[in-house]
């Protein structure tokens, strides 16, 4: 299995077996994103393993698995959303190996952290003790009509990239991303916040960004053609009632 087939088989797994994971396939993780798609590789991020028995992770709601892991960033612009880039190609990665994930958005991790690095967001996983995947028709996601405007060009490339975007994880699946279309570039927008909960949904949102753009890179270099993430001036400059802009994929190849 592939990533990109992964995309389309993902599930959030809540159950699990205490069965041991390979030490190999654990280093693996504490290395990952040195050769995954990020869209800011430039910034540090620091990945940290812990057992269950560690008593590390805490959190409401926190599902119980033999294995957590956090990942870290320096808080430079985009880190949210290149986080969420980054965890979503790992989540599916241990897809690929037979390990299911689910992400913990309000867990905390007892005792020092990583010095000048935040804690963005913590994993679950481990060895499912249920389904590991699903079929695509169990998927619940906004139908694409209602989630893409278009303007312009719409071929096989663009259809492509957002039906994957389409079918990103995100927090208690409000799925807060809204796309425009416009020839060989996808603009992409994450709704404001409400009053309540204000800094911690937009932070949410934000790393959800990142999950749906990892969606649209491993697309990208499954079928063959180029993008390239960027932040546009013309649309910074502007300030939506409703949405925030994040930033921009720009289509090389066609």
């Amino acid at each position: 299995m592939t990533l990109y087939e992964a995309i389309f088989r993902r599930k959030s797994i809540r159950k699990y077996r205490q069965d041991e994971i390979d030490s190999g396939i654990l280093e693996e993780m504490e290395h990952f994103g040195e050769d995954a798609l990020g869209i800011r590789p430039d910034i540090p991020v620091k990945w940290k393993i812990f057992q269950s028995e560690e008593r590390h992770v805490k959190g409401n709601f926190l599902v119980k698995a033999p294995y957590y892991i956090a990942i870290y960033s320096e808080a430079q612009e985009d880190y949210r959303r290149n986080a969420g880039c980054l965890m979503e190609q790992l989540a599916l990665w241990m897809l690929t190996k037979g390990i299911g994930s689910c992400y913990q958005g309000g867990a905390r991790i007892r005792g020092e952290g990583e010095p000048g690095m935040e804690l963005v967001m913590v994993m679950a996983f481990g060895y499912p003790a249920e389904p590991l995947e699903r079929r695509r028709e169990d998927f619940r996601r906004i139908e694409m009509k209602k989630m893409v405007t278009v303007h312009g060009k719409f071929g096989s490339v663009q259809k492509k990239l957002l039906e994957a975007a389409r079918l990103a994880p995100s927090a208690m699946n409000l799925q807060p991303w809204r796309f425009v279309s416009a020839d060989d570039r996808i603009h992409l927008f994450v709704k404001k916040p409400g009053r309540v909960g204000k800094r911690a949904q937009e932070n949410y949102n934000l790393f959800d960004a990142g999950i749906a753009f990892s969606h649209m890179l491993i697309t990208a270099e499954e079928q063959w053609f180029d993008l390239s993430y960027q932040k546009l001036d013309h649309i910074l400059e502007k300030d939506f009632q409703n949405y925030i802009y994040v930033g921009s994929l720009l289509i090389q190849d066609t």
